[in-house]
């Protein structure tokens, strides 16, 4: 009996001691890997960045395009060259040229567009009509009159189509986002317009 005890103890010694040299093993690797896996690389400086421009920032080459004023000599709506460096996706180009032609009055011309008109939105549908919004100001800051309105609305259109020959076919004038019967109480605006 004493002897099955000496072995029980025996055998059981040596299972403890497996154990507890396997389970140090398993702890040791443990701390290896978790030691490696935190490791922090430290970059030194940030990386380079690339030496050619990115496409998409660098601004087009001036073109140049038609606005169409009014000459006070001549009463008549006539062409006049300006230089813009233009987007090549037509909704951009028609909100740029649109802007030149609400804001720009070059000496010995007038703009039949009304002082603080601003142009709102602008968007060209696929029957290619282009729908341009422009501010309550260019109804309520017109002088009236029916040949006043067709010098406003001939500038516009002449101005998009000369612009935009094969990509505009109809205009549609909206005031703040919706349509309007006249500017001042004479040409029709209800509909799209064409030359």
């Amino acid at each position: 009996m004493q002897y099955f005890r000496k072995i029980v103890h025996s055998r059981l010694f040596v299972i403890w001691g497996i154990t507890l040299v396997a389970l140090i093993i398993c702890l040791a690797v443990t701390l290896v890997l978790i030691s490696h896996s935190k490791r922090i690389r430290i970059v030194d400086a940030p990386p380079k960045l690339p030496d050619a421009p990115n496409p998409t920032d660098v601004l087009p080459a001036p073109e140049q395009i038609n606005i169409f004023l009014l000459n006070p000599t001549s009463l008549e709506i006539t062409p006049v060259k300006t230089e813009l460096r233009l987007y090549p996706e037509p909704t951009e180009r028609l909100r740029q040229i649109v802007s030149v032609l609400v804001q720009e009055t070059p000496p010995d011309y007038r703009n039949p567009i009304p002082r603080g008109t601003l142009l709102n939105e602008v968007y060209i549908d696929s029957q290619k009509t282009a729908y341009l919004d422009f501010s309550h100001h260019l109804a309520d800051g017109h002088i009236g009159g029916t040949t006043a309105e067709l010098l406003t609305v001939t500038a516009i259109l002449k101005t998009v189509f000369d612009a935009f020959p094969n990509d505009i076919k109809h205009v549609q004038i909206l005031i703040d986002g919706r349509e309007r019967e006249t500017l001042a109480g004479h040409l029709n605006l209800s509909q799209p317009l064409r030359f």
